[in-house]
């Protein structure tokens, strides 16, 4: 099946997509990770079928794979009208999967056209006829041209595209099963016209918007939603075509908006834009997840557009009766990566974080998105601890291990660049934190949890008696943890500043890690375990250390002999 799913997938879609998943591996889904697996695959087959040639030769019978059977240079011998005669004469013979017949060729078709792209659109008429699959490559072509910065006639590709789009027979034209090639058109518009209008340094003129908006309302209008559960939504809504269509009328939008500042104050966004956006704030008319997570995540730019339209829409931009429209929204509003202040006090005030904090977010970076809003405001001091109401007392009390250890990491993540108004809120944290995960610290989901809270040792100044309590619980739960390394790891690393203010109290955290964990400091942090041991003889804590180094001893791990004969002589 895997070598079918290869012939079918078009090198275009295929590194497009495999760009898009290659920027989202950092996060470590396991959806995300496998599907750029597959195109990988998909590329590196591609790179092979490249390699071997462009020459006009068929595959053998039963063969799968796209066919070049005319190169970039026999190609630049045409004009465009022989091109297109060519294109609407090729046939494959004897090609195993019918479906494929003319993908080589439009691949070739848009390599040649982005390097040529003027050329094409010095005459563009001949084309408005051919297969949607060959309109397809030709625009990715000048997509691919655009982002390598070589420019073209952007006036001529519009008023192209537009004039395909009304024409009747493009929409009633049947395609091959599994295969609407139409939809690559629609998509590959959609992609042009944000990519021509989202960098005001690298932009079509603004004469042109007119044109560009007529298109991406016929596009909103005709391109299908594709997107229809909430797994995966950010990857299936990036990947989606109207998920892309409404992505181009937001940089439309905002690029219409930075070009008539000026004029537009208080509305700055088209008034057809603006109409054609309210009138689908209702799902019976828009019912479509790509259009709710496209207001979610672009609330901060809608607010700028029209301030009022969100204040007054807010409920409907996320509707809490409809739950797949308000979690498609709301996932998407809480993956921007920023936490706007005005934002969380308006969607607070409508009860939206009350809602999200009971709901089943199938993402983990949307769960961390509520965790780094409702952790934001509290540092803001929008939030109390002592007040049972308050987001982040709902939050910490929320019987959610998954969001008990999304606040774990929003800390822990700040060690390094820790500010004041942080730092102030670390204890208070840790205390209320500490306190709930110890209630259940007999489930293994809540030791899942007090384990890497001991890493936020590297976020206090000073280890007290009531740090140490904490600490001592939460080490013995390290081995209970997947990648339980990294938080030993922190730890170690963060008693090193500790043992030269309390070297005693670093000790006695020595003295609580599993026993089965020593023989990985011996392989990973010897020089910091013996630098710390060091640092407590010299301190006059040797009672201490004798019993670190005896414990290390009895385990079989044996590095820290020679720091304890240099200090028995």
């Amino acid at each position: 099946m895997d070598r079918i799913d290869a012939a079918l997938t078009s090198r275009v879609v295929v590194e497009r997509r495999r760009k898009w998943l290659s920027l989202l591996l950092e996060t470590g889904n396991e959806k995300v990770t496998a599907a750029y697996q597959k195109y990988d695959q998909f590329h590196k087959a591609n790179v092979a079928a490249t390699n071997k040639g462009n020459a006009a030769t068929m595959p053998k019978s039963g063969a799968i794979g796209p066919v070049r059977p005319v190169s970039t240079k026999e190609l630049s011998a045409m004009s465009n009208v022989e091109i297109v005669a060519y294109l609407e004469g090729y046939k494959e013979e004897d090609i195993g999967l019918p479906i494929l017949e003319g993908r080589g060729l439009a691949d070739t078709l848009s390599e040649y056209v982005t390097a040529n792209p003027q050329r094409f659109t010095d005459n563009l008429l001949p084309f408005q006829d051919v297969r949607n699959l060959y309109q397809s490559a030709l625009l990715q072509g000048f997509l691919t041209a655009w982002r390598d910065k070589k420019e073209f006639n952007w006036a001529a590709l519009l008023k192209f595209i537009y004039h395909i789009l009304s024409l009747e027979q493009f929409w009633i034209a049947q395609h091959e099963e599994g295969f609407n090639y139409r939809n690559w058109v629609l998509s590959a518009t959609a992609d042009l016209i944000s990519e021509g209008t989202k960098d005001d340094t690298h932009a079509f003129d603004a004469q042109l918007l007119p044109l560009a908006e007529e298109i991406l309302l016929i596009l909103v209008d005709k391109t299908q939603q594709s997107v229809s559960t909430l797994d995966n939504l950010r990857t299936d809504i990036l990947n989606s075509d109207r998920g892309r269509v409404f992505s181009a009328v937001m940089d439309y939008a905002l690029r219409f908006a930075r070009t008539n500042e000026s004029e537009y104050v208080d509305c700055r966004w088209p008034y057809t834009v603006r109409a054609d956006f309210t009138k689908r704030l209702d799902r019976s008319v828009e019912p479509s997840l790509e259009f709710s997570y496209t207001l979610g995540f672009h609330l901060p730019y809608l607010s700028y557009l029209d301030e009022e339209w969100v204040r007054l829409n807010i409920n409907l931009i996320f509707p809490q009766q409809d739950e797949d429209h308000w979690q498609a929204a709301f996932s998407g509003y809480l993956l921007y990566p920023r936490v706007r202040e005005e934002f969380y006090l308006l969607l607070k005030a409508h009860g939206h974080y009350r809602k999200a904090l009971s709901t089943h977010f199938t993402d983990t970076e949307v769960l961390e998105g509520l965790v780094k809003h409702i952790c934001t405001g509290w540092i803001e001091d929008s939030e109390t601890l002592d007040d049972k109401t308050s987001l982040i007392y709902q939050l910490i009390h929320s019987g959610n291990p998954n969001l008990l250890a999304g606040m774990v990491y929003f800390f822990a993540r700040r060690a390094d660049s820790l500010s004041d108004k942080v730092k102030v809120k670390v204890i208070p944290a840790w205390r209320a934190l500490f306190e709930v995960l110890f209630q259940h610290s007999d489930e293994a989901k809540y030791q899942e949890v007090l384990s890497p809270l001991s890493q936020w040792i590297g976020l206090i100044d000073e280890i007290d008696d009531e740090v140490l309590a904490w600490i001592k619980v939460s080490i013995n739960y390290l081995e209970k943890i997947p990648g339980y390394a990294l938080t030993l790891s922190n730890v170690i690393k963060a008693l090193q500043k500790h043992v030269l203010i309390t070297p005693e109290e670093v000790g006695k955290i020595y003295l609580e890690i599993p026993e089965s964990e020593l023989w990985f400091l011996e392989q990973t942090q010897k020089n910091e375990v013996e630098e710390t041991v060091r640092t407590l003889y010299k301190k006059g804590h040797n009672a201490t250390a004798e019993e670190i180094c005896e414990r290390f001893a009895k385990s079989g791990v044996l590095f820290l002999r020679s720091v304890r004969e240099e200090y028995q002589r």
